[in-house]
């Protein structure tokens, strides 16, 4: 009975682990994709609007 206990346990380790993982990976993706909106923006408003940069 411990030993099957044991197994639920680890089962219920590596599935939270996982679900925790992809949660943090979601999230860091969006912040990487708001970093790089930014630096565009930052990065479009030092030329004059009509150039070659644009958002």
């Amino acid at each position: 009975m411990n030993l099957e206990a044991g197994f639920q346990f680890i089962t219920f380790l590596v599935l939270f682990g996982f679900s925790n993982y992809l949660m943090m990976l979601k999230r860091y993706e969006n912040h990487l994709k708001k970093r790089q909106l930014i630096q565009k923006n930052r990065i479009s408003s030092l030329y004059p609007k009509g150039t070659f940069i644009s958002v």
